[in-house]
């Protein structure tokens, strides 16, 4: 269930694979630069060294992290009862011929596989992208390259804002898998209580709109 769980926020996230410093030997050394030459009249000719692989950063979590794993989060629980769901229909054999849910099913529980966020998978592995972390000339000097430090400041930053994602995103999803799974058990077990008329148990996006509002409205009643 971990390894599902990390996996899914992984997807969510949009992230790209977390490879490994390497050098990279099978680049080709195209003079990049030319600093000046210590005792020469002639400038020495420099070429990457000791390329390594860029991380992926994501905008979003670079940008308000907290907002991007409330979003996450939201989507990610919704996925975990969509897949608690379709376990339970395989399990009480309620697939009908042309697979959609038979009419044995709760009407309720079509509903909410209607209403619950479907996972869209992407193919394919990114292209990596390399950096140098330093530049070596022809006369043995080298010098480390100024854009690798401020990848470095860039990385260090990112780590911690993915820090704050992650613990966020932890703290909304527990929470969110525990709300809908209560709504699906309350499905299975009395679907009389979901009449078909009434769709607002499913309105997952208002929810939290709706707490908002109600925190708001208290703070105004106090301020009167």
């Amino acid at each position: 269930m971990n390894i599902r769980k990390h996996l899914k926020r992984l997807f969510l996230v949009s992230t790209a694979i977390f490879w490994t410093s390497c050098s990279d030997d099978s680049q080709s050394s195209n003079p990049v630069a030319e600093p000046e030459a210590n005792n020469s009249s002639v400038a020495a000719q420099c070429h990457e060294a000791e390329k390594v692989v860029k991380r992926k950063f994501n905008t979003d979590i670079m940008n308000d992290p907290v907002a991007y794993a409330t979003k996450s989060a939201e989507s990610g629980a919704q996925i975990t009862i969509r897949d608690s769901i379709e376990e339970y229909v395989l399990e009480n054999n309620l697939r009908s011929e042309s697979q959609k849910i038979s009419d044995n099913a709760p009407a309720c529980l079509k509903r909410m596989l209607d209403t619950l966020e479907t996972p869209v998978y992407l193919y394919g592995a990114p292209s990596p992208d390399y950096i140098a972390t330093k530049f070596e000339c022809d006369d043995g000097s080298s010098y480390i390259n100024e854009d690798y430090l401020r990848y470095q400041e860039e990385l260090e930053e990112y780590e911690k804002k993915y820090a704050i994602f992650n613990e966020t995103y932890d703290q909304i999803e527990e929470k969110r898998v525990a709300e809908l799974k209560n709504l699906m058990d309350s499905c299975i077990n009395h679907p009389e209580d979901f009449p078909p008329s009434n769709d607002e148990y499913f309105d997952y996006d208002d929810e939290e709109d709706s707490d908002d509002e109600e925190d708001s409205d208290e703070e105004n009643e106090k301020e009167e």
